[in-house]
């Protein structure tokens, strides 16, 4: 887990805005089970695209994006029929952990949404938040193939930062962060998950009743898991997960 930061310098008065929003950056190296995956959500387009229009969330897809659905299924519901998301899923938990280890934040008991993206040549994600309520907590990106093409911008207060969309790269950031895909050029349609983890039920109306409180982690059982160690890096003096 790497993390970058959109920080502000030290005010110089008191009307000077401050801030410092951490993003991290993990990759999943399964590659094989990337690409189940990906080839199960393409499979799955015209089914998701027959649930009611949910909102394009300033997003500016049309509704023939299965992005406009979300709140309206959850990815990882799908795990019976692709095993594969039950690893995915795992990876995505750890690298939480580290990442609020490496950020120094406390755990919660969280729920989440997850939803995905599919654009073709031609298509972009206008910049957009998921969330920038007294309740906003983290939100997350990632990316199921190499997208030489593309690219994920995070934006905040006049800051930014371009990640490329690499295959099985996992992005953390918090949910007011805006962001966006410029145009993307590919060939092949560019398939990545997105999801909000929360204290509370989803900020989304219209969602069904059995998303509302999807658990992501119960902080006191993932902890105590005897196959999840804490080492040390002498050379930079940190410690981290390690399964």
């Amino acid at each position: 887990m790497h993390i970058t930061r959109l920080k502000s310098q030290q005010p110089v008065t008191p009307y000077a805005p401050s801030w410092d929003a951490p993003l991290g950056f993990a990759q999943w190296d399964q590659k094989d089970k990337i690409d189940t995956i990906r080839n199960f959500l393409i499979g799955k387009e015209e089914e998701v695209l027959k649930l009611p229009w949910q909102g394009q969330g300033r997003t500016g897809l049309d509704e023939d994006k299965v992005t406009t659905r979300y709140g309206r299924y959850h990815v990882f519901d799908f795990a019976d029929e692709c095993p594969e998301l039950k690893d995915l899923l795992e990876f995505i938990r750890f690298q939480w952990a580290e990442f609020i280890f490496q950020d120094k934040t406390q755990p919660y008991h969280l729920h989440f949404t997850c939803w995905y993206n599919i654009l073709r040549k031609g298509d972009k994600i206008d910049t957009h938040r998921h969330c920038a309520g007294e309740s906003t907590y983290l939100s997350a990106n990632m990316h199921l193939d190499d997208y030489k093409d593309s690219s994920t911008v995070y934006e905040h207060m006049e800051m930014a930062v371009s990640l490329p969309n690499v295959k099985g790269g996992l992005t953390f950031f918090p949910g007011y962060v805006e962001h966006f895909v410029p145009v993307y050029e590919g060939e092949e349609p560019r398939v990545s998950l997105a999801m909000d983890i929360y204290l509370y039920m989803p900020p989304y109306f219209g969602c069904l009743e059995h998303l509302e409180h999807r658990t992501f982690i119960d902080p006191e059982k993932f902890f105590k898991k005897p196959d999840l160690k804490k080492e040390h890096d002498s050379d930079n003096n940190t410690e981290y997960f390690k399964l």
